[in-house]
């Protein structure tokens, strides 16, 4: 009889064009399950360990532990370049400095109307007048 390991590969998803990882266990027809990152089928493999008795192929282990620590690497790089364009974007769009760029325009003094002149007299203007 050949001893059971936990392996863990990459495989294609049907639904989607991304990677998935899939844990199965050697002997059985079917993967136990799949997993989005390489950081869920890690710690899913230790829990079948933990369920089974089986232990990790060696292999699958290391190239786990490869890909997150690459993904890690990726993340650490992203959240420096987030963090350099948030403050850029806070130094550019500080309150004095919005403030500074943007001095108030000189108003025009608007013109005044003529005032009407309305008469108080009884006689109403014939423009008025209605026709009954």
């Amino acid at each position: 009889m050949e001893a059971k390991y936990i392996i863990v590969s990459i495989v294609k998803s049907n639904n989607s064009e991304n990677n998935v990882w899939a844990v199965a266990i050697t002997g059985e027809e079917k993967p136990e399950g799949y997993c989005k990152s390489a950081y869920k089928a890690m710690r899913f493999a230790f829990l079948l360990k933990k369920r089974t008795g089986v232990n990790i192929d060696d292999d699958s282990l290391k190239s786990l532990s490869h890909e997150i620590a690459e993904q890690k690497a990726k993340n650490a790089e992203a959240h420096e370049k987030l963090a350099e364009v948030a403050q850029e974007f806070v130094e550019s769009h500080s309150v004095d400095k919005v403030l500074e760029e943007k001095p108030k325009k000189a108003r025009k003094p608007r013109k005044k109307a003529e005032p009407m002149v309305v008469s108080m007299s009884p006689e109403a203007p014939q423009d008025l007048i209605a026709f009954l």
